[in-house]
This record gives structure tokens, sequence and C-alpha cells, in this order.
């Protein structure tokens, strides 16, 4: 056996412990970030290199038919398909591909049971392809960001072609969208089809917090954006935010940043932010707040 053949063997083993856990999804919420991406064409009777590879990435078939085994599993690729390899997962070519041409991105990302993107589906070719062309397009000058947009626009076509949204996305989507009201598990529930504990749980495992702590999290940027928008009382914007009670909401906010709701005001009209409070007007509208020195 050839020193290559055991290095991938015993760096297989290594890794393997990592991926017993079946991944089927890569994460659209803790966003993937684009590192390389090419055009590739093979030849006739080329086969798939064998590797274990440390980044993800995303293949693009155009024509032909790409053939790998990945952990042992054979896998074929036609046009209008895409497929993500994972990292640190076996692959190697065992049989030779027809002259596959792709477009591939290596990048990496975070993959979770219950992520956003499947790993394999279909794409509109016509519509991927005027995408690749805008990355070719770009000179070895351009700007990382351009990259990385046009990296996003194509996992938005195919996540959108997908159609599928992950019970995670339809709890924070649903909280997004009633955040001002009324709100309870049995709800949630009533959208994951899963017990109490199990609807925690998924939401938690894919955006690091409860389903109430994004509920409250959500309310008081909510709450944030009336103190600097509006000149209603405080109380007020506790109600329109979904806090039953003034007294639950000053709490929570005071909690949360530090700040009581009219000290937040005084500091928004003096231009005077305190370092990690919550500033979603700057993101959203451009309006920017300096710091007096």
């Amino acid at each position: 056996m050839s020193i290559f053949k055991i290095t991938l063997i015993i760096a297989k083993i290594t890794v393997l412990t990592y991926y017993d856990a079946v991944v089927k999804k890569l994460s659209l919420q803790r966003l993937p970030h684009y590192v390389f991406s090419s055009n590739r064409q093979f030849d006739k009777g080329e086969k798939h290199i064998s590797r274990i590879y440390d980044m993800s990435v995303l293949l693009l078939i155009r024509k032909g038919i790409l053939r790998f085994n990945e952990d042992g599993k054979a896998i074929e690729l036609k046009p209008g398909e895409y497929y993500i390899q994972q990292p640190f997962l076996f692959q190697e070519g065992i049989v030779a591909s027809d002259q596959p041409n792709y477009y591939f991105i290596h990048f990496t990302g975070h993959y979770s049971e219950d992520g956003s993107l499947p790993l394999r589906g279909k794409f509109n070719i016509e519509q991927i392809q005027k995408i690749i062309e805008q990355f070719d397009d770009l000179k070895d000058s351009s700007e990382r960001i351009e990259r990385e947009i046009l990296f996003y626009q194509i996992l938005a076509c195919l996540k959108n072609n997908s159609g599928i949204k992950s019970t995670s996305e339809k709890l924070r989507d649903y909280l997004l969208d009633n955040y001002n009201k009324e709100l309870d598990l049995n709800n949630l529930c009533k959208i994951s089809f899963l017990s109490k504990n199990q609807t925690i749980n998924i939401f938690k495992k894919e955006y690091g917090i409860t389903p109430h702590q994004f509920l409250i999290q959500t309310r008081l940027k909510k709450a944030c954006e009336m103190i600097i928008s509006t000149n209603d009382s405080f109380k007020s914007i506790g109600y329109k935010v979904g806090f039953s009670d003034y007294t639950n909401f000053y709490k929570a906010f005071c909690k949360q940043y530090n700040l009581s709701p009219n000290e937040y005001r005084e500091r928004i009209s003096s231009n005077i932010l305190p370092d990690g409070l919550y500033k979603m007007p700057e993101k959203e509208s451009g309006i920017t707040f300096n710091k007096k020195s």
C-alpha cells in the first residue's frame, strides 16, 4: 500500500469521529465564506482526485457527468445538479467521469441537521451561469467582498430553487413576524410538530439561543428603533413591541443594554453610544452615530 493511501486512511480515521453524526444541510444563518472559485473541464477518461480536504466545495455541473466516491458512497452528478462536498470526507475517483464541465467554489461553512440548504439538488444553469460570468469578469485586484456577494447570490438561487425551509427557519420567521403578539411555546410547537423540549433544542442548535431569548432580543431591538425614531412614551413602546407589563420591559431593557430606556434615548440625542450597544438604525438606514471624545 502506498504512503499516500496510508496517509489518507490515517487522516480519515482521525476525523471520522467529528462526522459520525448525520449532517445533511448547509446553514445559511451562520454565514459561509468564500475562499476560491474557478471553472473546470475534465479530459476524456479523467478521474476525480483522491483527497481529504479541509474546506467545503460547491460543485455546479453544466455539462457531462462527474463521478466520485465520498466515504465509500458513489456520487454521480449530471448537468443542472449541484453538490456540496463537506470537509474531512474521503473523496476518490474510482470510475472515470464523462468529461464534466463545471464551476467549483471552495468555502468555509457550518452544517447541521436542521440547516437551510440541502447538500445536493438541482439548479437553473442559465440563471447561475450569469452569476458565474460576473465572477469571471472580476479582476485579481477586486475586493473580496465582491466575490462574497456573488457567492451569496448563488447560494440564494440554490436555496430558492430548493423551496425548502428548515424547522428552525420557520420558527425564526414566525417569531419575527409575530414578536409583538402574546406568544408561548405552544404556538411554536404547532409549527415544529415537536415537543417543547425538542422545539427549544432544535432552535438553540441553529441560533445559539432559545426561542424565548430570541423573542426578547427581537422585542428589545424593535424598542430601540422606536426610542430613536419616535417620541412615544417608554410604556407605550414596551406594549407595542409585545411586553404585557412595563416593569418586565424595563428590567429586560436594563439587563440587555445596561441602560434604562430614558438613558438610552439621552445617549442617542447626545450622539454618545457605549460599546456593544444595539445600533440597527445605523446598519439599515445609513444613520451614523459618532462618539464624542
